[in-house]
């Protein structure tokens, strides 16, 4: 059987994908993409819910799925259609009661399932549902298989998953559970596999990084971790993603001053500044605290690269607020910042919370932010010009002469790029030094030093 995978929403949808993947190949299956596949005979699709915008995102890749289902019955190349991960998790009756055309819907973390579900075929004569009965948990007990379904010279490793915050505006411990690790021996054996398999950076995501072990009864777990992997034989980078803003352990500092594997890269979700608005959002709120803990981390790190992001439109956020937040931002001078208009998701405190901020005033906000970020970081970028750093190779284009590369300061599929002209040919997956020649506002240019 050929099994076709789309996926949607974040860097642990992805590595939830290629577990998926990894098994069904396990089964005796053939794996790909759509896009890489005239025909196959199951389509999953693995969706997110996590704000408003992803929701939508993935009930139109549902129902774009449903009608092509349709049209290749009609050409005698038919598919079935299963919908599994958060959307499932939290509406499969409703999608299935209003899009007759799915085959079966699984929640998330139920990764075995799926291939059952997908290899009985849907003989039972009703359309199949695997979800929680009570609160959902994703925990990772033993070594999954695991296939990537791309070509990039990058991984995510999932160390957790679920959350045990209680944020008012995010509804992530209802969709995914209570924050859970994996254990230490199945990331290091997973990372291995990785790193022989072709992978030049291993990016550790959590939706609390700084959290790792801790429902293990293991202190300092992410040290202890990240100097596992380092160990590792071969060239590649650890990058860590997302911390939740609290001060990093010395044995973390240490790491990112000293070792070289491991890229001087802190993304730490902030939302906002003003400490109305985060003592309203359930966030630490002593906003001169984390001003001195980010100022400290870039006194502290060589180099290092902090990025954040911002919730705008939040509801009782007023102009004050805002510029507050936007004061700062233009104060402090992030690396990297990405800001969101507040989604209300059912379910979370946030929902019911008034006054809400009109949709025209929150995208007005949020084009401010980004202009003003815009000009820090072309003002940022331009410094860099005429110095030489190190980029690992993503792309490759050699009739152009023309190749897409990323830095340590550059996380996977979020920040920018550097491009490079080389008359010579470069390889994928290789670490070259770059001269930068060139800035955009995001991006940068750079032949081989």
């Amino acid at each position: 059987m050929r099994v076709a995978i789309v996926t949607l929403g974040c860097d642990k949808n992805t590595v939830d994908s290629e577990y998926i993947a990894g098994l069904f190949e396990a089964a005796g299956h053939e794996v790909c993409t759509p896009e890489n596949a005239v025909h196959f005979d199951a389509l999953l699709i693995n969706t997110c819910c996590f704000i408003t915008p992803a929701k939508e995102e993935s009930i139109d890749a549902i129902l774009s799925w449903a009608v092509e289902k349709g049209r290749r019955r009609k050409t005698g190349k038919p598919f079935r259609l299963y919908v599994v991960g958060c959307l499932a998790e939290r509406y499969a009756r409703d999608l299935v009661s209003t899009i007759p055309e799915i085959d079966g819907m699984v929640g998330v973390g139920r990764w075995r399932e799926i291939v059952r579900m997908v290899e009985e075929g849907g003989t039972s004569g009703r359309v199949p549902i695997v979800v929680s009965s009570g609160l959902p948990e994703v925990k990772i007990t033993r070594s999954m298989p695991r296939r990537k379904l791309d070509a990039f010279p990058y991984a995510f490793l999932k160390i957790a998953d679920g959350c045990s915050h209680t944020c008012a505006f995010c509804a992530i411990p209802r969709i995914k559970g209570a924050y859970r690790s994996v254990p230490r021996r199945i990331l290091l054996s997973e990372a291995e596999r990785l790193v022989s398999r072709g992978a030049r950076e291993i990016n550790l995501v959590a939706q609390d990084i700084n959290d790792y072990g801790r429902d293990l009864g293991e202190p300092d777990a992410l040290v202890r971790l990240v100097k596992d992997i380092v160990r590792i034989p071969g060239r590649f980078w650890v990058r860590l993603l997302y911390f939740y803003p609290r001060p990093l352990t010395e044995g973390l500092i240490r790491l990112m001053c000293e070792e070289e594997k491991v890229c001087p890269y802190i993304d730490i979700p902030l939302q906002h500044f003003s400490p109305r608005i985060l003592e309203r959002m359930g966030r630490l709120h002593e906003s001169r605290r984390i001003l001195e803990m980010l100022e400290e981390w870039r006194a502290r790190i060589p180099d290092v690269i902090l990025r954040t992001t911002f919730i705008v439109g939040y509801p009782g956020e007023t102009r004050v607020d805002f510029e507050y937040l936007l004061q700062k931002v233009r104060e402090f001078k992030f690396d990297r910042v990405g800001v969101f208009i507040y989604s209300p998701e059912e379910d979370t405190p946030a929902a019911g919370e008034k006054p809400q901020v009109p949709h025209v005033t929150a995208v007005r906000r949020l084009d401010c932010l980004m202009r003003a970020q815009a000009e820090i970081s072309l003002e940022k970028n331009r410094r860099l010009i005429g110095s030489v750093r190190d980029v690992l190779i993503e792309e490759a284009f050699p009739e152009e002469g023309v190749y897409i590369a990323r830095s340590k300061a550059d996380a996977p599929e979020v920040d920018g790029v550097t491009c490079v002209s080389s008359a010579s040919p470069l390889k994928v997956g290789t670490f070259i030094r770059v001269r930068i020649t060139d800035a955009q506002t995001y991006d940068l240019s750079g032949e081989p030093a």
